[in-house]
């Protein structure tokens, strides 16, 4: 892919390490990825929270996507199948927190992304604590004791782009069913939310190695996975540098490969 593609690398060379971020009784670990030399001082950030049991590698081609155009990316380690809903929302609050004050990030420019349980989180966080300036929901899933959209959805502020696996739910119960899935948070997202929705995919295939042992239960989908992750990524990257470095508003994509909506009043 040329530079001129979002879903390919942009101009600056990546910096990736993982480091701990500080909180309290824990170890909360990221993966942090930064540009070389970012091209606005302070930098535009974005905060990343993976799926459950999904591990941060899973997301690295988003970030290096996005490190590579100017942000500061914090991607949230592996979590336990015990971290609940308000236990990873406040995870991303912390993370915000520590790349204001650790890495000197732009405070008005930090967007949070997530993918299932932690697209439903990211939800959560921005509506909850505020400070998000935007947040992408990558197939996210309502699942669990706290609901987000019956819950903090309406409040939230932000701009959202929701992408959504359109046969997600066809795979077993665990992955995004069509009860909670993407539809049900499109139903009730304010307006001006966009959905993307990617035809014929499942809930795993957005992932930089969806194959990968164990992800076999969630794989229901007929549609090609580099495809979905390119358009997913492509999406991302543009809704990000829309809302937070002022780039073209996201083009209404409609393909074989998606379908585009947006949420009226």
């Amino acid at each position: 892919m040329s530079n001129g593609d979002l879903a390919g690398p942009g101009q600056q060379r990546v910096h990736a390490a993982r480091l701990e971020v500080p909180i309290q009784d824990e170890s909360l670990e990221v993966v942090l990825y930064k540009p070389k030399s970012p091209p606005q001082t302070p930098a535009p950030a974005i905060v990343f929270l993976p799926g459950r049991m999904a591990t941060d590698d899973q997301y690295e081609s988003y970030a290096r996507a996005l490190a590579s155009r100017g942000f500061v990316v914090a991607v949230r380690s592996w979590y336990s199948l015990f971290r609940s809903d308000l236990e990873l929302a406040h995870d991303a609050k912390v993370i915000a927190d520590w790349l204001i004050q650790d890495q000197g990030v732009d405070s008005r420019k930090i967007g949070i992304a997530g993918h299932s349980m932690g697209g439903k989180n990211a939800i959560m966080a921005a509506a909850k604590y505020g400070g998000f300036a935007s947040v992408v929901a990558i197939d996210p899933d309502d699942n669990g004791n706290v609901s987000v959209v019956h819950g903090l959805l309406a409040s939230l502020k932000a701009p959202l782009l929701l992408i959504g696996a359109e046969v997600g739910w066809q795979a077993s119960s665990v992955c995004a069913p069509l009860a909670t899935n993407y539809l049900r948070f499109f139903e009730q997202a304010p307006a001006g939310t966009i959905e993307l929705e990617l035809k014929d995919a499942d809930h795993v295939q957005m992932l930089d190695q969806p194959d990968r042992f164990g992800y076999g239960i969630c794989r229901s989908g007929t549609a090609d996975s580099r495809q979905v992750r390119i358009t997913a990524r492509r999406a991302t990257v543009g809704f990000f540098l829309q809302h937070l470095q002022g780039g073209p508003v996201l083009p209404k994509v409609t393909s074989v490969h998606a379908r585009f909506r947006v949420a009226k009043a």
